[in-house]
């Protein structure tokens, strides 16, 4: 491990281990680097400088070869105009001048990172690697979903042909992730560290709570499901903007139980709704779903405790309405169907809240 405080810039960006951690991000790796930086703080700058190289060329080529960087170094002599002391082929001089180039793109990578870090996006992958020095990444190949326990104790199903940025322990003040794909997050409640999950298109915010998020990088839709607690969800381009102008505040939406966002990439926005099966937030038993000539106020105040969805109608225009009925073993939309047909209403879904139209029970 010592002789590593002995690497130049070129050395880091040819060993076989810093390669795995930078590139492939390997889990043995990366906790054997990210020890060794606490370690050896004084050389955090040579690292993240051959880090930075070595990502800003990712895209043409993740391994560079002896033989390709005398080629490289070769060509820079061949185009020099200027000229240059005579050390003939010695190996100091094409590692100097390999270091130089080595340097130049590395130092231009990491001076735009330095810039541009708070308003990254998963799109510009190269660069997420930086976002921390205890960075791991999850990539759930199979066919069945596998489970993440992060560091706070929160738990990330993640789903098949999906991945997850996380750090090995969160910053004092935030906890983040990035996700491309589909995961279900259960997390540990801490007011004092928000949670944020990252994805292509949108970013959710949760104190404590469970939901489900579904935004594959390359898909037209990005979705966030709430099981329980409150998430809010923003747009990446939303907070971007609000980095930018150094606005403390930003437009998102806010969901609780039982409601879901949709992000139209075609149209840029976010339409909020109820989720497909809405799931009962607290039990009750199952007398209290009987009904027997019960006022409608009454199924209504009950259908809003249990699923934690507001019900909207005008209550001077059903005041004649009551209902029979057993609804223990139906579903929420069964329900709101067996209901507006005894009472000969109709509803509709508007931004997460059931419309109940009605023209009286007379």
């Amino acid at each position: 491990m010592n002789h590593y405080r002995s690497y130049c810039l070129e050395d880091f960006a040819r060993d076989a281990s810093f390669r795995r951690w930078v590139l492939h991000h390997e889990p043995e790796s990366t906790l054997f680097w990210n020890e060794w930086l606490k370690l050896n703080p004084d050389c955090k700058e040579t690292v993240h400088l051959a880090r930075a190289f070595l990502l800003a060329l990712e895209e043409k080529d993740t391994v560079i070869s002896f033989n390709e960087l005398d080629e490289i170094t070769e060509n820079i002599l061949a185009a020099s105009p200027r000229p240059v002391i005579n050390f003939g082929q010695s190996t100091l001089f094409r590692v100097a001048a390999s270091i130089v180039l080595m340097f130049g793109i590395a130092f231009g990578a990491y001076v735009y990172y330095q810039n541009n870090a708070s308003v990254v996006g998963l799109s510009d992958s190269r660069f997420l690697p930086l976002l921390s020095d205890n960075y791991l990444e999850a990539k759930n190949e199979t066919n069945r979903p596998q489970q993440i326990k992060l560091h706070d104790g929160s738990i990330v199903t993640l789903y098949p042909q999906s991945s997850l940025r996380y750090p090995v322990s969160f910053e004092a003040i935030r906890r983040e992730v990035y996700l491309n794909g589909k995961a279900f997050f259960e997390i540990v409640k801490n007011p004092q560290k928000p949670f944020w999950v990252y994805t292509e298109a949108i970013s959710t915010q949760v104190l404590g709570t469970s939901f489900m998020v579904n935004a594959f990088a390359e898909a037209n839709e990005a979705k966030v499901e709430v099981k329980t607690g409150k998430v809010s969800v923003y747009t990446r381009k939303d907070l971007e903007k609000a980095k930018l102008t150094h606005q403390n505040a930003t437009a998102g939406v806010v969901l609780t139980p039982n409601q879901q966002v949709a992000f139209l990439a075609s149209e840029e926005r976010l339409l909020k709704s109820i989720v497909e099966v809405p799931q009962a937030i607290v039990t009750a038993p199952s007398q209290d779903f009987i009904f027997d000539e019960a006022p409608i106020e009454q199924a209504f105040q009950f259908l809003e405790k249990i699923y934690g969805i507001s019900v909207i109608y005008d209550a001077k225009t059903m005041e004649d309405c009551y209902l029979t009925a057993n609804l223990s073993d139906e579903s929420l939309f069964d329900k709101l169907d067996l209901i507006c047909k005894i009472t000969h209403s109709t509803y509709e879904i508007v931004d997460a809240q059931i419309i109940i139209h009605s023209r009286g029970c007379k």
